[in-house]
């Protein structure tokens, strides 16, 4: 009997040992926060096989250095891309992995620890494809791991609300500077920031950078932050930055790429009507609740801004005719353009486009009503104040002179509203074709959410002649189609014109004539929500 008994107690201090608690002790898992132990996100960084993920993607993506992409800042002084100034801040060690999860297990009280992984569906097979690779990476050190996968706006809503464990994740820089990065994991940005990293030394050197006006200075101060993040805190994972494989149908012209902002699909010519892919749906197509890069690229279609990205990354102006600057680059003053109209789907002119309808758009922005994900956008632009001095007059001030204030102007979050039609709309104002006005060189003919969205000229947009002249495409149509292979089968009938590539169409079509690959921007990441339970 004594045996028996010391066998029995035996096992219970065994189970008391190993079994999946909280803490030491048994508590309940809920009372640990397992993504604040170091050692738990040091082991993931760690984890992940980033050359082996990107060869199976295979459509032009590159393995992970950092947070900051390849080709998106140069060096002020050097010239040297911000990735060959840094160098890689990640690795693929799963000796070392194996040890942090160990460390974590221990210090934690669990035998194991269970990740929730996040990822949007309907986001391009070669995210499905990256979240199924980083759960086996993952689960080779321990790991045990749930997939779990939305749509992308039910992705993104769950970031916001803060209920996610690990999330992947991406970014697209909204102009050609580290700070556009940065800027998301400062603890004060509670719109992007959704893993609630805070860090003093993180933000005390994004805080400096931005306050600096030694333009070597500020660059130090940038490659420090990114340091903090990700090989100091592991506080947000990179996994891989995006290729862009595609065929472009041959006498198509006019799509112009950027590294940086949105691409811009206003210039697109060849053909009366063109039809171009995406796989992605519109989640928003009110520029100042929109957040994602397909509704950007839908927002700039229809709607305009003070200035225009050209190819290569340059500015122009667009609704603003002209403009002056003070003699410290502080104050600028902008003419709106005579002929920049409201147009309404139909066609017709609703109202002259106006310096208070920039007035308005920005008030709107920035106020905490709309809770706007981009309500800091006027802050990155070094903006202090704005206001209309007349009906064609607007200025702004500037806390300090910018070297991206002009590009930032292009970016949709910028763009003017006229405030009557967007009140007499309520609460269906950008929810449809019907419920929205152009002052761009397009006009929304019509949203099928989940099959198509359909652009017409717009005859009253300032360059209108001269765009039908130089060819320009009288329709533009996007035609959702997640799945790859269905929409290579619709290019190879003639139904659309462009296709994006993926996995092993990718080689099969290197010798395709209008055959494209590029190295985006977009940054993809494992956001670690830290203040999140796990299992």
């Amino acid at each position: 009997m004594k045996k028996l008994l010391t066998v029995l107690l035996a096992l219970l201090i065994l189970v008391g040992m190993t079994a999946c608690s909280g803490k030491k002790g048994g508590d309940d898992a809920a009372d640990v926060v397992i993504f604040q132990n170091e050692n738990v996100r040091k082991a993931m960084i760690y984890a992940i096989d980033r050359d082996t993920l990107v060869k199976s993607l295979n459509d032009g993506s590159i393995a992970a250095e950092g947070i900051i992409p390849w080709k998106l800042a140069a060096n002020p002084v050097s010239g040297a891309d911000f990735r060959e100034d840094q160098g890689s801040l990640v690795g693929y060690d799963v000796d070392k992995a194996k040890e942090y999860f160990a460390k974590a297990c221990e210090e934690l009280g669990k035998d194991t620890l269970t990740i929730n992984l996040l990822y949007g569906t309907n986001e391009g097979d070669s995210v499905i494809k990256a979240a199924e690779q980083v759960a086996y990476y993952l689960e080779e050190v321990g790991f045990e791991v749930n997939l779990v996968a939305k749509q992308k706006k039910e992705r993104l809503a769950l970031m916001t609300d803060g209920d996610y464990d690990v999330a992947l994740t991406r970014w697209g820089p909204d102009y050609a500077d580290p700070q556009t990065y940065m800027d998301l994991f400062v603890s004060t940005n509670t719109s992007n920031n959704s893993g609630r990293y805070n860090s003093a030394e993180y933000d005390a050197n994004v805080a400096a950078a931005e306050a600096t006006t030694d333009m070597a200075e500020r660059w130090q101060y940038f490659l420090a932050a990114e340091r903090n993040l990700v090989a100091d805190d592991a506080a947000d994972i990179p996994v891989f930055q995006a290729g862009g494989a595609m065929i472009i149908r041959p006498g198509v012209t006019g799509i112009q790429f950027h590294s940086a902002a949105v691409d811009n699909y206003r210039h697109v010519a060849g053909k009366e009507a063109v039809t171009l892919v995406t796989n992605t749906d519109i989640i928003y197509l009110d520029n100042q609740v929109a957040t994602d890069g397909t509704s950007f690229i839908a927002d700039t279609m229809f709607m305009a801004g003070l200035t225009e990205l050209e190819e290569g990354g340059n500015w122009k102006l667009d609704l603003a005719e002209s403009y002056e600057v003070n003699d410290d680059a502080t104050v600028y003053t902008f003419k709106i353009r005579d002929d920049a109209y409201w147009v309404t789907k139909d066609g017709d002119v609703y109202a002259p486009v106006t310096a208070y309808d920039f007035e308005f758009a920005w008030n709107r922005l920035v106020s905490e009503e709309l809770a706007s994900e981009y309500g800091w956008w006027l802050d990155t632009m070094s903006v202090e104040s704005w206001k209309a001095v007349d009906d064609k007059t607007f200025e702004v001030t500037l806390t300090a002179p910018s070297g991206i204030f002009m590009g930032c102007l292009a970016f949709p979050s910028t763009f003017p509203i006229n405030e009557e039609f967007l009140t007499a709309q309520g609460d269906q104002y950008a929810t449809s074709a019907d419920t929205v006005l152009a002052c761009g060189p397009f006009i929304l003919d019509s949203w099928t959410p989940g099959y198509s969205y359909e652009f017409k000229k717009n005859d009253m947009y300032y360059f209108a002649s001269d765009y039908v002249a130089d060819g320009g495409a009288d329709k533009v149509v996007f035609r959702v189609l997640e799945d790859t292979q269905t929409a290579l089968m619709e290019y190879e009938a003639g139904n659309i014109d462009t296709v994006i590539l993926s996995g092993e169409q990718v080689d099969a079509n290197k010798n395709v004539d209008g055959y494209v690959d590029r190295l985006q921007g977009y940054l993809f990441y494992l956001s670690v929500n830290i203040n999140h339970y796990g299992e």
